[in-house]
């Protein structure tokens, strides 16, 4: 391998230093806004009603575009917000790349939306066109003006009359007068060619060593350089490519995917599109039945000595079929609403409660993973029993007490009295109403406790930064609920924090319940998609 490495010219291995791990051309590096969508969603989000996901096979330049689908009004669609290199009163080109396979013809808008002075919204477009069926179309204006008291910037794709579906790719922000190259056509991925150039040559060769070193952080050229397929980028494939290079094979060799414990699998933004294409409206009634040959939890309730309260507390506890001391298993925390108990997430509700079967029959399916399910009576006070009001400040702080309590006593309990895994990867917590709020709340301040946090029709009152201080810190995945039909929080609280996530760049599943009231239906639906994406981002 020595010997192949040091024939590589003098000029490759300059050009070694310079180049990335996917090459960019040197007006890309004028972009203020380059979205591409090959590594995600480049943190667009869905407008309105509408959902968004990346996509291949579909693209107007590399392998994937911005999929933007479930639009209930025209001005549904895909945004993103403007970060501080878009300044008020200054000017800007912008291009963008739509199509849509649904209607003959369809008139797409690139719309700014904005906060004047006065607090008011304001929507002008910066460029429409009119596109054709199954044909890319460009959106360009080289020269808008940023209005001058403008603030709370984002960029959106809206149509006009038109509900369609479509396709969003090769999105560009850049000071007005720099030149917007013509991007490239759809790129053929080939094993080894991790420049794209359609060669495998000692360029790719320098590109996979230089990945060995600093990591490859383009997603579609990191699969480019696995060459033997097993999944990983490691010095087997960089000794393949040399002797592809060298003449010495002719073709790569597949090998088995390997399997790493603890190894990542998703990134917070690749798990958080993966559950936002499998969320459901309302549950499919089968996952209500326990059926013949299924076997389903446990249900146990006990105490736990809470320091907080200074007595014990009460929980349920779901312990998943056939529990065997011998293994261990990770652990999600249920939390119940105001006036709630341990009881009503798993035996009581409004109707029958179905999370026993709900959680039973993923397991079974092999869609949910093996785990311990607690369900605790979260009011926590050393001089209340229960809370006796809403607007009752010891009611209130009796409920705010249990974002400690589940850290100081809750888990450690569960840790020293079942067999379970620790860490964020194996810790999850969701709940309903004042206990999604509460979920939220445990979810920010003990980030590197909880890799998984969900909140179902989340109560007012959330106080934080809305977002996470560190990598380390960021949970796998964020699932915020709301029901269209709810009467008690509305759907506007919910929104409002998935607003903030949004506004802070911090990838979440939002899960609008259509008909979802204040409670079974929208915990039923939230329980069966949540449970499916905890524990799924590591192996």
């Amino acid at each position: 391998m020595k010997k192949t490495l040091t024939s590589i010219s003098a000029a490759a291995l300059a050009l070694s230093a310079l180049t990335a791990s996917f090459p960019v051309t040197a007006a890309e590096n004028d972009y203020l806004l380059h979205s591409t969508f090959e590594e995600g969603k480049d943190q667009w989000n869905g407008r309105g009603s509408a959902s968004v996901k990346t996509v291949s096979g579909k693209s107007r330049s590399g392998q994937q575009s911005l999929y933007t689908s479930g639009r209930e009004s025209d001005w549904n669609g895909a945004t993103v917000a403007l970060g501080a290199d878009f300044k008020a009163g200054s000017d800007y080109s912008f291009s963008a790349y739509v199509m849509t396979e649904e209607e003959e013809s369809v008139t797409f808008c690139l719309t700014l939306q904005y906060t004047d002075g006065t607090g008011t919204k304001n929507y002008p477009k910066i460029a429409e066109a009119s596109a054709k069926k199954d044909e890319w179309t460009h959106l360009e204006n080289n020269s808008f003006t940023i209005p001058d008291d403008a603030s709370e910037i984002e960029l959106y794709v809206e149509t006009k009359e038109s509900k369609c579906s479509f396709y969003l790719d090769e999105v560009v922000g850049a000071a007005v007068g720099t030149e917007i190259a013509e991007p490239k056509g759809p790129a053929v991925l080939h094993k080894g060619d991790i420049d794209y150039d359609g060669y495998i040559d000692s360029i790719d060769l320098v590109l996979a060593r230089k990945g060995i070193i600093t990591e490859i952080k383009d997603k579609s050229a990191l699969k480019a350089a696995d060459a033997d397929s097993n999944g990983l980028f490691e010095l087997n494939d960089l000794v393949l490519i040399s002797q592809f290079v060298s003449g010495k094979i002719s073709e790569f060799p597949v090998v088995e995917p390997v399997i790493i414990p603890g190894q990542r699998k998703y990134t917070m933004e690749e798990l958080t599109e993966k559950i936002q294409n499998e969320a459901v409206n309302n549950e499919p009634a089968s996952s209500h039945t326990e059926k013949a040959g299924v076997k389903y939890g446990t249900i146990e309730k006990k105490t736990y000595f809470s320091k907080k309260a200074n007595k014990n507390k009460p929980y349920n506890i779901l312990l998943p079929a056939d529990y065997d001391e011998s293994k261990k298993y990770p652990v999600l925390y249920v939390l119940h609403g105001f006036f709630e108990n341990e009881n009503r997430m798993i035996t009581n509700g409004n109707g029958q409660m179905y999370t026993r079967q709900i959680i039973g029959n993923a397991i079974a399916s092999g869609d949910a993973k093996d785990m311990i399910v607690v369900f605790p009576f979260i009011f926590t006070s050393s001089t209340m029993n229960d809370a006796t009001g809403f607007g009752d400040a010891g009611s209130v702080q009796g409920y705010n007490n249990f974002v400690d309590d589940i850290v100081d006593s809750l888990m450690p309990h569960i840790e020293e009295n079942y067999s379970v895994l620790t860490g964020k990867d194996n810790t999850a917590v969701t709940g309903f109403s004042m206990g999604g709020m509460e979920s939220l709340s445990i979810g920010m301040k003990y980030g590197d406790k909880f890799g998984y946090v969900g909140a179902i029709c989340p109560a007012p009152g959330l106080q934080g930064a809305f977002k996470w201080n560190s990598e380390e810190e960021t949970p796998y995945l964020l699932f915020i609920t709301g029901g269209s039909n709810d009467n008690v929080v509305g759907l506007t609280t919910p929104e409002g924090y998935h607003n903030n996530f949004q506004k802070n760049g911090v990838p979440h599943v939002w899960h609008v319940v259509q008909g979802g009231n204040h409670g079974d239906d929208s915990i039923h639906s939230h329980l069966y998609t949540f449970i499916k994406g905890v524990f799924q981002a590591t192996d």
